[in-house]
């Protein structure tokens, strides 16, 4: 599946030897290459990651690649999915670590937080959200993180 993850944001990226030798084993068909080849859309891309965030048989690794990759997407879907694997994780985990530093990423970037989610943030989590934040877009931070 990391394999599979890597090649949807390969795009413009030229494949190595081993990537082609592997691509070209796993292929059966014309169809197939077709299909491995296929563009994905942004949208179906930020569906199928917290897909993977939400996927009980994904590797902690998987999961973990899936999160960084979050940052680069943003909408209700995408927040929601990093929200909902930092409360599964108890806010204390290293991938509820990564699922806030993307979110952080997130929020730096469209200018807005969900105000209700920073107030319930603690621990690690919460040092990764205000870390970005602070550094990315201070004017976010609630006035209390810039007292204390």
């Amino acid at each position: 599946m990391r394999a599979w993850l890597e090649g949807l944001f390969r795009k413009g990226r030229p494949r190595t030897a081993d990537e082609t030798s592997l691509e070209s084993r796993a292929v059966t068909s014309p169809e197939d290459a077709a299909v491995s080849r296929a563009e994905i859309s942004p949208e179906e891309r930020a569906v199928l990651l917290v897909g993977i965030l939400d996927d009980p048989a994904a590797h902690e690794d998987e999961k973990d690649d899936a999160a960084i990759y979050l940052e680069d997407f943003s909408g209700p879907l995408v927040e929601s999915g990093l929200i909902r694997t930092i409360r599964a994780e108890d806010f204390t985990s290293v991938l509820a670590q990564t699922c806030a530093e993307s979110l952080g990423g997130i929020w730096a970037r469209t200018g807005h937080v969900d105000p209700a989610f920073m107030a319930e943030l603690r621990g690690p989590a919460k040092d990764e959200v205000f870390g970005i934040l602070g550094i990315r877009a201070p004017h976010l931070l609630p006035p209390s993180a810039l007292n204390g």
